[in-house]
């Protein structure tokens, strides 16, 4: 009997059936779906890659909404509600990188060769229970200072009073809760950190392994979209909870005139964070009942084997062991392909980092619109930006059929591209809210007043409360006032032409010398910031659609490029490694120092335990050139280790197939004298040939 050829060369493959798994009835316990020895016939219909598919794409998309976009879009009311400051902010959200960054390594390194589908579902349940944490403060809090003055009604403090009024909570209490609700946020955004962290590692990788590697992109795609659409319904969520009065289901008394308008309302943030967990904590079961690995498993490993480039053909460490974790890590660090793709996402990710999570409060301070509204107009612009760019960039990458080459190319060119839209925050500025004794005198004699007072002669016989800021606008000059009582108001009424809560008898207006103010007219004031006259909302929402389109075009394609320039069995650790950098180099440093520099624009503080707390008023000049700064640098950053990445990957690849030549033509030879109808099944068979094949060059393709 003649004997078989060495299968030390490489084979042609041909699935039993490319487009279908494997007949679930002939697998064994652990390729089957389901838990705890029960995997009945009836659950193996789920037993196949789109059922996978669809549980890691709604896990990203949980987690992206909660920890992305429903996180940034009540920013702005957790300083309120809580006196914290954009500094604490973003102390806050570098707990979660810290999580995902210390434990990111050690769980993916953990998990790279053992059940990925159980550790994903695990620690889904561990994330949901962070939201719960993180939502505690809500229900530990005796009550929301800023809202006391409004609660039963109580307003008397607003107006101009010959008597003092108490606080209703001493210094050292303010101090002591303020301390609790961060140790809180801090707690909940680490555990919710550690319960992410190995989803884009683990959970990528699993998906990765268990599809064929011509649709592997169209996954990437769907996962980076979905990604994409989880911040946006974040904010979109985000919008609506804030809509919703803080103790929802009750509602606001119709005594205390509180409105969502008004700068002191604080919406229900909470909500969100229990939703959201609930959800997940369904979500976790399906996946834990997922096998080990689906059908067809052994053959796309086989063919991306076949496929590999550059260095990731030489595949030296499995990482089974600790021990293999120092070698492994040098390999990939020394893989200049792959570190200068890392970094050119750190640029992009450091600006999606820290300009994300205050971004709505952003829009919110220039364009004088509702925290709510923000948070939905951030959501469109990533939408849009985030379809468009999936749909023509993902559609290009088809079109051309682009290899690992061709993608480095794409990615560098769209990131080169997006540093134009620096030009939003350059061109879209909207004037100054103009308030008296903070950026412009009550008198009005002088342009810009550098020192604010909000004390004046017409106000002295007031005993004014600097420690809440209640703003009135007088409509007749588009002046802001701190509150009635600086306004030097006496008396307060309801307008029942608008149904607006006014103040009247004001001693401040008839001193501004300069606001050709007709004698005639009340000295009335109305509560709420005066109106600002700006349309240069359209234009800035037009360029960030711009800017999230950039974005996704380049993020798809990078990502796919981390995935091919590495071996097999280092995905999930390079994934990991990946993600620490981002973390360490983006996520941590991002949000405080951004927090830090858009403290320092701030024009107006609230002061609580004579400490500053949070900003009311930003100087929007100050603030949007000082983004556009920071965001072009991170975008020539990005767009520099971009075309690096592509030219050493060109480089790699010249060198390998040049070493290999000879093999592969020998290959050629040999598989011209194999049978066509060669058919490999996933087996234990033939698993030494998967060894082998893995450890050899395979095919060399023309690239683009």
């Amino acid at each position: 009997m003649e004997k078989k050829k060495s299968s030390s060369k490489s084979p042609k493959l041909r699935a039993i059936d490319s487009t279908k798994d494997t007949d679930n009835t002939e697998l064994g316990t652990k390729e089957r779906y389901g838990c705890f020895n029960i995997h009945p016939d009836w659950l193996q219909v789920f037993n196949n890659r789109k059922w996978l598919a669809f549980l890691i794409g709604v896990c990203q998309l949980l987690f992206s909404t909660v920890t992305s976009g429903y996180e940034s879009s009540i920013v702005s009311t957790l300083q309120r509600g809580f006196g914290l400051s954009s500094t604490d902010i973003g102390g806050i959200s570098v707990c979660f990188s810290v999580a995902q960054s210390t434990l990111g390594v050690i769980l993916s390194h953990k998990a790279a060769n053992s059940h990925k589908g159980r550790w994903v579902g695990i620690t889904a349940i561990i994330a949901a229970i962070g939201c719960f944490i993180y939502a505690l403060p809500h229900f530990v809090t005796k009550s929301y200072g800023i809202l006391s003055s409004y609660q039963n009604g109580n307003q008397s403090y607003g107006i101009c009073s010959s008597t003092s009024k108490p606080s209703p909570l001493t210094d050292q209490e303010q101090a002591s809760q303020k301390g609790l609700y961060i140790f809180l946020f801090c707690l909940g955004q680490f555990v919710i950190g550690a319960g992410t962290s190995i989803l884009r590692s683990i959970g990528w990788s699993y998906l990765d392994e268990n599809v064929s590697p011509s649709v592997s992109a169209l996954y990437t795609g769907i996962n980076l979209s979905l990604l994409g659409l989880g911040i946006a319904l974040g904010f979109v969520f985000g919008g609506t909870a804030l809509d919703l009065y803080v103790y929802w289901p009750a509602e606001v008394s119709g005594k205390c005139h509180l409105t969502i308008d008004n700068p002191n309302w604080i919406g229900a943030w909470w909500l969100g964070y229990i939703v959201i967990a609930a959800i997940i904590i369904l979500m976790a079961f399906p996946i834990l009942a997922l096998p080990r690995h689906l059908p067809n498993y052994e053959y796309y490993k086989m063919k991306r084997a076949q496929q590999a480039e550059g260095k990731s053909k030489i595949d030296r460490y499995k990482s089974k062991t600790l021990k293999d974790l120092i070698p492994s890590l040098k390999d990939l660090l020394l893989n200049m392909p792959f570190m200068c793709t890392v970094l050119n996402l750190v640029g992009n990710l450091i600006v999606l980092a820290g300009v994300g999570v205050f971004f709505p409060k952003y829009i919110e301070s220039q364009y004088g619109v509702l925290a709510s509204s923000a948070s939905m107009y951030t959501g469109i612009m990533i939408v849009v930006g985030m379809l468009v760019g999936i749909v023509l960039g993902g559609g290009y990458m088809k079109y051309k059929k682009l290899k690992v080459l061709g993608l480095a190319k794409f990615a560098a060119i769209s990131t080169t591209l997006s540093t134009v839209t620096v030009a939003a925050f350059l061109i879209a500025v909207c004037p100054r809210t103009l308030i008296a004794g903070v950026n412009i005198p009550y008198h009005n004699e002088i342009a810009v007043s550098q020192t604010h007072n909000l004390s004046d002669n017409c106000n002295s016989g007031c005993y004014c409360d600097s420690e809440t800021f209640k703003p009135v606008c007088d409509l007749s000059t588009g002046i802001t006032y701190f509150s009635p009582c600086y306004a030097g108001c006496t008396s307060k009424g309801i307008d029942f032409n608008n149904g607006q809560q006014v103040f009247g008898n004001c001693s401040c207006l008839s001193t501004n010398t300069n606001a050709m103010r007709n004698h005639t007219q009340s000295l009335d004031v109305v509560l709420n910031y005066c109106p600002k006259e700006c349309n240069a909302l359209i234009p800035f929402i037009i360029m960030g659609i711009i800017f999230a389109f950039l974005v996704y075009c380049s993020l798809i394609p990078s990502y796919q490029v981390i995935l091919r320039c590495v071996p097999e069995s280092q995905r999930p650790l390079a994934l990991a490694v990946q993600w620490v950098f981002i973390q360490c180099l983006a996520n941590i440093p991002g949000p405080i120092l951004l927090g830090t520099f858009i403290d320092g624009a701030c024009s107006l503080w609230e002061v609580q335990n004579g400490e500053r707390a949070f900003c009311w008023i930003y100087d929007n000049q100050l603030l949007a050139y000082g983004l556009a700064g920071v965001i072009l640098a991170m975008r020539i950053f990005s767009a520099i280790f971009s075309i690096l990445a592509w030219y050493f990957l060109k480089r790699d690849i010249k060198k390998y197939s040049g070493i290999e030549k000879e093999n592969i033509k020998d290959d050629h030879e040999a598989d011209e004298k194999e049978p066509e109808n060669n058919i490999i099944k996933p087996s234990s068979s033939n698993q030494n040939m998967v060894e082998t094949t893995s450890k050899l060059n395979g095919f060399t393709e023309t690239l683009v």
